[in-house]
C-alpha cells in the first residue's frame, strides 16, 4: 500500500468525510467506466458505482493494506457486478451507439467507430447464426464467464458435451469471420 493510500485510509476510519470525497471523486469515474462495460447501462452503471463507494466507506476497516486502495475498490466493484450480473441472468448487449461518450477512455474519431460498429455487426450476426443451445453456452461461458461444470448443470448436459458444443460455436464463428483473426 502507497504512502498516500495508508494517509487517505486512515482519514476515512478517523471519520474525514472530506478524504473520503476525494477519494470518491479521484476513483468515480474509473469505477463507473469499468461498470458501464461490464453492464452496457449508464444508469445501471451508476447506480453499480455508487454501491461500491457505499460499500468502500462501509467496509474501510476490512481493508488490510495487502494491496493498493484502487485494487480493493475494483475487487468490491467486481463483486458487485458479479452479483448484479447472476440476479439479470443473461447478457445484454447494446449498440455502440448506446454507450455514453464517458465510457471510452479515448475518442478515436468517426473511423475507427464506424470500422468497430461494423466488426460487431458482423459479429453479432455470425452468434445468432449458431444454433440456441450453442449461443447460450457462448453466452454463459464469455457472457457470464461461468465455469464448464456450472454450464453443465445449468443446461443440465455433460461436462464433455458443453466443450464439444463450445468448441463447434468458435470453430463456427472462426469459419464466419475470417477477417477477424479469431482463435480458439
Amino acid at each position: 500500500m502507497t504512502e498516500v493510500d495508508r494517509e487517505i485510509v486512515e482519514a476515512i476510519r478517523a471519520g474525514d468525510t472530506q478524504a473520503f470525497e476525494e477519494l470518491y471523486k479521484a476513483q468515480f469515474r474509473r469505477v463507473f467506466n469499468f461498470s458501464i462495460r461490464k453492464l452496457g447501462d449508464a444508469a445501471e452503471a451508476e447506480d453499480v458505482t455508487q454501491e461500491v463507494f457505499a460499500a468502500v466507506f462501509t467496509c474501510i476497516d476490512r481493508f488490510e493494506g495487502k494491496s493498493d486502495l484502487v485494487v480493493w475498490i475494483y475487487g468490491i466493484a467486481r463483486n458487485i457486478l458479479n452479483n448484479r450480473l447472476r440476479r439479470r441472468g443473461s447478457m445484454r448487449l447494446i449498440p455502440l451507439d448506446d454507450v455514453p461518450p464517458e465510457a471510452s477512455p479515448v475518442d478515436l474519431g468517426p473511423e475507427p467507430r464506424a470500422e468497430a460498429r461494423e466488426t460487431l455487426g458482423r459479429v453479432q450476426e455470425a452468434i445468432e447464426q449458431l444454433p440456441r443451445n450453442q449461443r447460450r453456452i457462448l453466452e454463459l461461458r464469455h457472457g457470464r464467464r461461468l465455469a464448464i461444470r456450472k454450464i453443465a448443470e445449468i443446461m443440465n448436459r455433460s461436462e464433455d458435451a458443453i466443450k464439444s458444443s463450445l468448441y463447434r460455436a468458435r470453430r463456427t464463428l472462426m469459419s464466419s469471420l475470417p477477417e477477424q483473426g479469431l482463435e480458439l
